[in-house]
């Protein structure tokens, strides 16, 4: 009988990397209601969390966990990280925030803040989808939460799958809206 391969022990952003796509589709998909915004901020804003999370690791303000990951058993914790800075709840709400203010004040237009504000935040959320219960709620030692999508191989696989089908659909919302907007050829 095969055993199944159980995976590398690596120290890293807990599988981070996997969700990439996912968070750029939120992007293209508000393109063609932040009309103000270019597409290039609104994918660093989509990823902006995972940018600070590396920085705050940089500088010592975070630490990333160890984990074990493979396609029967997902992504498991075997040391806990410490993300509050960039992934709790709370910092979330307030980098959202201070993403919205900005946009604000160089595109003088309260959309183009809110959605900017709004695509940081969705970084979180979509996280708390796949994430174990690893994303403190205010800072260390908060009730952290998350509904461990990839804590099973079957739910790794699912999220991946999931996350190339949004990739797929944030930029046929952002092609349809574009070829909407863009002037006709003369025939």
């Amino acid at each position: 009988m095969r055993s199944i391969p159980t995976g590398e022990v690596r120290v890293g952003a807990e599988g981070r990397s996997t969700m990439g796509p996912g968070h750029l589709a939120v992007a293209f998909a508000a393109k063609p209601v932040a009309s103000k915004v270019p597409l290039g901020v609104l994918l660093v804003a989509s990823e902006a969390l995972d940018l600070m999370c590396f920085g705050f690791v940089a500088v010592g303000l975070e630490k990333f966990g160890v984990t074990q990951t493979d396609l029967v058993h997902g992504i498991r914790i075997l040391v806990p990280g410490s993300i509050p800075w960039s992934h709790g709840l709370f910092m979330s709400l307030v980098w959202s925030g201070v993403a919205a203010a900005i946009a604000f004040l160089v595109y003088r237009d309260r959309r183009a803040g809110a959605i900017l504000g709004l695509v940081v935040f969705s970084h979180w959320l979509l996280d708390f989808i796949v994430h174990p219960g690893e994303l403190p709620l205010l800072f260390n030692g908060s009730p952290t939460v998350g509904l461990g999508l990839w804590a099973s191989g079957p739910g790794l696989i699912l999220s991946g799958i999931l996350e190339f089908v949004m990739l797929g659909g944030g930029l046929a919302i952002y092609l349809a809206a574009r070829k909407r907007t863009l002037p006709r050829a003369i025939a």
